[in-house]
């Protein structure tokens, strides 16, 4: 074996190892993106990481494991809570989402139909319903797909979209493992959402962008009109915000 293939094979060892102990111990969002950054560091490609996964997954032993750690983990917290009226509540309320910190912005983007959506060329899953399993969360969350990065092919993932609970994270969904992520069937009304306004500032890719975008390359006259309609109707919507504005302001 080649010094190159022998220092591939450690790199890969070390990686099998520390995806093992996570899977038995349970993945979050801090723990993916440190794999993520790992990958990096030990130059495991992304089939070579879902190739793991899989064997993770068929692994009786890491099953096993897990089972028991969970258990073992179920008794500690037991033994050290407290069981009251208060806690037993507060212990419901945060599974309600998967922990992470909850990200918002003000920034509004314009409201357009799937079928636009796809004219003008975003991405096929935004607003696709899914499913993401948080181990240490305990299963599976609902959540809808909002936005997506073409630089970092990342899809954003909002749960709780449209609630004071709502929460976001962007993830490479063809990382993750059929026992990881599922996409449900049909797909959300973008116009029923308020996504855009409470979820991630737009990314380079985010549908805002791709409407200058498609605007300025379009030389197809259905997708220009599509373009055109849409932000004529985000232009009108403005004035009579601030027609509103004004008469508020004559009121007083």
């Amino acid at each position: 074996m080649s010094v190159g293939a022998s220092v591939k094979k450690l790199e890969q060892n070390a990686y099998a190892a520390i995806l093992k102990a996570m899977a038995v111990t349970g993945l979050t969002w801090e723990r993916e993106e440190f794999l993520g950054r790992l990958r990096l560091e030990l130059n495991v490609s992304s089939e070579d990481h879902m190739r793991l996964r899989e064997q993770m997954d068929s692994d009786e032993n890491v099953s096993r494991l897990r089972h028991g750690y969970a258990e073992h983990r179920d008794t500690q917290e037991a033994k050290r809570q407290r069981v009251d009226a208060a806690a037993a509540y507060g212990s419901v309320a945060s599974r309600a989402a998967p922990r992470r910190k909850p990200q918002h912005s003000s920034v509004r983007a314009p409201k357009m139909t799937p079928a636009q959506l796809v004219a003008i060329g975003v991405n096929e899953y935004i607003c696709k319903k899914c499913k993401r399993f948080w181990p240490s969360e305990g299963g599976w969350f609902d959540c809808v797909i909002t936005d997506y990065n073409p630089e970092t092919k990342q899809h954003c993932l909002t749960y709780d979209i449209n609630t004071p609970n709502e929460s976001y994270e962007w993830a490479d969904i063809s990382t993750f493992t059929k026992t990881e992520f599922k996409i449900e069937e049909g797909r959300v009304d973008i116009n029923e959402l308020q996504a855009f306004t409470q979820g991630p500032a737009p990314s380079p890719g985010a549908p805002v962008d791709n409407f200058v975008a498609a605007a300025s390359k379009a030389k197809d006259p259905q997708k220009f009109e599509a373009v055109k309609s849409t932000l004529t109707a985000e232009e009108e919507a403005l004035r009579q915000q601030l027609a509103a504005l004004e008469d508020s302001d004559d009121e007083d």
